[in-house]
């Protein structure tokens, strides 16, 4: 990737973070070279073992951190709001109401938008094997227990809007877990990434399930599932 596309990445996927964070109440993210250079080094250190993890540094030195994993056996050029936005769609999993401090499972999504958040970097790199590494840091961090009320806040209109996934197939969630509606090829296959779309049509209810499976050769596939029924009225 060259400089000026690097740059163009950083750009994306900075301005998709603050358009999440506008949405949820929270201040924009300062780009911090620091930060950058950090998560830099940690992309190119996971991409190097072909391992998508966490830098257990950063929980001591107080800084938050999301990462990602994308493959593609076409290209390997996605733009950087496409990870914002597989880490915005925690939301659906998210409650605003009730004990909102029992919701880590949604902490990428938390993170993004988390209000007390300052100071943002980035990291891309590539693997040997083709799969795009990325990493988000964070200054201070978020996801604090007792803190989330405070600091994820619902959108200021009240209404949960989902990115649109790319090409219209699934946004695999790192860390999330994920179940199997459809099934794979081969039970061998992986389960990376699942997706649910509902469409309503007069008394007609239409649910599309996606599934994206990886094969032990590193190949991606994808299955879908269509079933409608009838909705009846109150």
């Amino acid at each position: 990737m060259t400089k000026a596309r690097m740059e163009q990445f950083i750009k994306e996927i900075l301005d998709s973070h603050n358009a999440y964070r506008k949405r949820h109440q929270a201040p924009a993210l300062r780009l911090s070279q620091d930060l950058t250079e950090s998560a830099q080094s940690w992309a190119e250190h996971i991409a190097g073992n072909d391992k998508l993890e966490h830098d257990t540094q950063c929980q001591k030195d107080k800084i938050g951190e999301n990462v990602a994993m994308k493959y593609s056996s076409v290209h390997s050029d996605f733009p950087g709001n496409l990870f914002t936005d597989y880490w915005y769609r925690e939301i659906e999993d998210y409650n605003f109401e009730g004990n909102v401090e029992d919701q880590i499972q949604c902490g990428h999504f938390t993170q993004v938008v988390w209000k007390a958040s300052e100071e943002v970097g980035f990291g891309r790199a590539v693997s040997k094997s083709g799969r795009v590494y990325v990493v988000s840091r964070y200054r201070p961090a978020g996801n604090y227990m007792g803190e989330f009320g405070k600091n994820v806040l619902p959108p200021a209109d009240g209404k949960i809007v989902l990115p649109e996934t790319e090409q219209g197939k699934t946004a695999p969630m790192p860390g999330a877990k994920l179940e199997a509606v459809i099934g794979p090829n081969d039970p061998a296959d992986q389960l990376v990434g699942t997706r649910m779309s509902t469409k309503t049509s007069g008394n007609k209810k239409t649910v599309m399930h996606t599934e994206t499976y990886r094969t032990p050769e590193g190949n991606t596939y994808t299955k879908e599932r269509e079933t409608t029924s009838t909705v009846q009225d109150e």
